[in-house]
């Protein structure tokens, strides 16, 4: 998986052992600011966070973006993810909202997909 930095990966590695709701909770944890790549086939996705909070999604040839393309994202079971640190200042906050309810919101809309119709 390229990661095209100065700075190179400060986190990398493969969603089938971290998943990506996992990685998210770290960075927010630890209030970490920079790019999360997300490659799985032959997508890409890019998640820009500052302190932590999500502020930008996007997947590379896809119209969906911000929680659309983050809730695609949170759906790949395999391949592979590299974190960059930038203080990425000029990047506008798209989404507007902590990311712990981002992932609730994700979790939430994967359990009510998942339940059989009554």
């Amino acid at each position: 998986m390229p990661v095209t930095s100065r700075q190179g990966a400060g986190l990398r590695g493969r969603l089938e052992e971290f998943g990506l709701a996992t990685v998210l909770s770290f960075l927010d944890l630890e209030r970490r600011s920079g790019q999360l790549l997300v490659v799985a086939h032959d997508k890409i996705g890019r998640i820009c966070l500052r302190k932590g909070q999500v502020i930008s999604v996007r997947i590379e040839g896809s119209r969906r973006t911000n929680r659309a393309a983050l809730y695609e994202l949170l759906s790949w079971q395999s391949g592979g993810f590299a974190f960059t640190q930038d203080d990425l200042a000029s990047v506008a906050d798209e989404i507007g909202a902590p990311t712990t309810l981002l992932l609730l919101d994700a979790a939430s809309r994967s359990d009510t997909a998942a339940a059989p119709a009554c």
